[in-house]
């Protein structure tokens, strides 16, 4: 079936704690089920994580990502 990739989701820090990223994800959800979507996919940031699982997502993976170091 059809997949969606939410690229970013941010909110100014000004603006959290308003439920304004929860109302965008449900939102979205929405729309993707709406438009035949049958699995929506992210990566999470550290804070973005705990909202996630509150809106419908299951952790299926963890991601590492490594660079050099700098000298």
């Amino acid at each position: 079936g059809a997949s969606t990739w939410c690229a970013d989701m941010y909110v100014k820090p000004e603006f959290r704690r308003r439920g304004i990223a929860r109302s965008l994800m449900v939102r979205m959800l929405a729309d993707d089920r709406a438009h035949g979507a049958e699995q929506a996919v992210l990566l999470a940031s550290h804070t973005g994580a705990k909202l996630y699982p509150v809106v419908g997502y299951a952790q299926i993976g963890t991601l590492y990502i490594y660079t050099p170091a700098r000298k």
